[in-house]
């Protein structure tokens, strides 16, 4: 009789450690996929600062060269610098500032326009982007 016991409670054992480590390996699956989880989330917030932090740094610099070749100059900018300038404004990627600049140089055919007032706009748009 006392064998018959054993083998009863040997069973109950063997069922609870099953079910203890089934519990175990769905939680262990669980840590796993939530890790990943949050590694992918902390990935994505971090490009989202880079982009930002780009967009920063690109306006920072368009604006330096704003500055250095209109108002250092007095307006007289070469053709190369107004490229470089356009390239640097365009990297930028925001349609006002974009708008602006088209207005600039469509102004420049024009002997009465006020280009004073396109620089002033664009320098205004780097420097609410560049914050």
């Amino acid at each position: 009789m006392p064998k018959e016991n054993l083998g009863l409670s040997s069973g109950i054992f063997d069922r609870t450690r099953l079910v203890s480590n089934v519990l175990m390996l769905i939680l262990v699956a669980g840590n796993i996929f939530f890790s990943i989880q949050y590694t992918q989330n902390v990935k994505e917030q971090m490009n989202k600062v880079t982009d930002v932090n780009s967009t920063r740094f690109l306006a920072i610099h368009a604006l330096n060269d704003v500055i250095n070749m209109y108002i250092a100059t007095k307006g007289v900018v070469s053709y190369d610098d107004r490229v470089k300038l356009e390239n640097d404004i365009l990297q930028v990627k925001d349609p006002a500032l974009t708008a602006q600049w088209q207005g600039l140089l469509d102004s420049a055919k024009d002997p009465k326009a006020d280009h004073q007032s396109f620089i002033v706009n664009i320098m205004s748009i780097l420097a609410k982007d560049s914050i």
